[in-house]
């Protein structure tokens, strides 16, 4: 486990960088398209398409591994029920290379799967380390909206936001701010904040407040769509006391 976690803390750096750009690795040779990828239920597999934009041939690898979470930290292990083809890449200057994501257990699921999808480069190749976010998606609506709480908590004196997931699919987080209670907007994390997996919690430090967040509510942009509130948590996790916040 202790290498899964390695791995996962060098690969939690690549997250905002492949989950924000519209199609490319920024500065890279490698275009990805799509960056995230849903293999809708009942499907056998989803692909990829990578363009190498570089003048020489770019060598590398793709590996897929499952992805949890704790509060804390992404979580990584080799993905045993799902595999990648090719693993292996050899693309030629300008050329496109299908990477196809096979399911190898056909059996539906209830709750949406979330993979990482890694893509590295071979050293006589140019540069490339980019991390996809793939799903199998469980059986039922996808249009369900995202079931996500928020309570407040964290050691004195650094506050922190905990969101659980109680839904069955995945929340993608960006843009979050918090309403004090005049109604003045204070962006806490610009852009991508990053994905909550359904059924587990991820917390995020907060900076210090002299009101402690009190009185007021957090409101993000959820799976691209519009601003919304965060529905608070019941029963409310909160600071043991106003002291040093």
């Amino acid at each position: 486990m202790a290498a899964h976690v390695h791995l996962l803390t060098v690969q939690a750096a690549l997250l905002a960088l492949s989950a924000l750009l519209p199609g490319t690795a920024a500065g890279q040779a490698l275009e990805v398209s799509p960056l995230r990828l849903t293999l809708p239920a009942g499907s056998a597999h989803g692909e990829l398409w990578l363009h190498n934009t570089h003048p020489i041939a770019w060598h590398g690898q793709a590996r897929l591994y499952r992805w949890e979470q704790t509060p804390d930290q992404e979580v990584l292990t080799p993905a045993d029920d799902v595999a990648l083809s090719p693993p292996l890449l050899d693309i030629a200057p300008g050329a496109r290379q299908r990477v196809r994501v096979v399911r190898l257990d056909s059996a539906p699921v209830t709750q949406e799967r979330g993979y990482r999808l890694l893509l590295r480069a071979g050293p006589d190749s140019p540069p490339l380390q980019v991390s996809l976010p793939v799903f199998l998606a469980p059986v039922g609506p996808l249009d369900r909206p995202p079931a996500l709480t928020v309570a407040l908590g964290g050691e004195q004196p650094a506050p922190a936001l905990h969101l659980y997931n109680g839904g069955g699919r995945h929340v993608r987080l960006a843009d979050l701010a918090f309403v004090d209670p005049r109604g003045q907007r204070h962006l806490l994390i610009a852009g991508l904040a990053g994905y909550v997996l359904p059924g587990h919690a991820r917390q995020w430090p907060l900076p210090v407040r002299a009101d402690g967040y009190r009185g007021g509510h957090f409101r993000a942009r959820l799976d691209d769509a519009g601003e919304a509130d965060l529905a608070p948590a019941t029963p409310p996790i909160a600071p043991a006391t106003a002291a040093g916040l």
